[in-house]
């Protein structure tokens, strides 16, 4: 079977694009690997069209469901290979499909430090969005972890909700080529152990064995 288009990535992107190109009138196949970081994703607070919060995998959840209920087909599948010959060829671990089109909605990858329980509370404490996530954490003390500018950012951003700021450093010393508020944001530069917490994010075990 040769399909009008093949998208590669089943976030919303990748199914939002399905779901258009169908209306359109054209047969489509949607392939992903996995959810992405949005899978990931604990709570949902800011999206439209939504009076209660929901889950990142809620969200994923009915943007498929909905796809497939206009007929699309939608793989859980990853992708190896493309190849073009006039038409797409795309292999994946388990199949190889054809197609006239082919749509890239991968998203990107995103690079967390190899510090032991990051990928545990991924979701459940620790976020990499301050301006997305921030709300949910109004009046409690937030810690953000990094030395560079991008990490001064997030910081004062949390200004407003958060009982506290703290920029963890790792054991990096602080740039200096952004300005914060020295009175409100706590600089923390010892070198991280790991991060604990019972189902969620508690404390950040430094090398010393103080805590945070």
């Amino acid at each position: 079977m040769i399909y009008d288009a093949i998208i590669i990535g089943k976030g919303p992107a990748g199914i939002t694009a399905g779901i258009y190109i169908k209306r359109a009138g054209f047969n489509v196949l949607v392939i992903g690997k996995d959810g992405g970081a949005l899978d990931k994703t604990e709570k949902i607070d800011n999206y439209y069209g939504f009076t209660y919060t929901i889950s990142g995998k809620e969200l994923l959840t009915n943007g498929i469901n909905q796809a497939k209920r206009l007929g699309i087909k939608v793989e859980t599948d990853e992708v190896i290979g493309l190849e073009y010959d006039s038409n797409f060829k795309v292999k994946t671990k388990n199949n190889i499909f054809i197609s006239k089109a082919l749509i890239l909605a991968t998203g990107s990858s995103r690079k967390s430090p190899k510090l032991k329980g990051i990928k545990e509370f991924e979701g459940k404490g620790i976020s990499y969005c301050a301006i997305c996530d921030a709300f949910f954490y109004r009046g409690k003390d937030v810690s953000v972890l990094g030395s560079g500018d991008y990490a001064l950012s997030e910081a004062n951003e949390l200004l407003n909700t958060a009982k506290s700021v703290t920029i963890l450093t790792n054991g990096e010393e602080l740039v200096q080529n952004r300005s914060y508020d020295y009175d409100k944001i706590i600089v923390q530069e010892k070198t991280i152990n790991e991060f604990r917490g019972d189902g969620k994010l508690e404390e950040v075990l430094f090398h010393d064995n103080t805590r945070n």
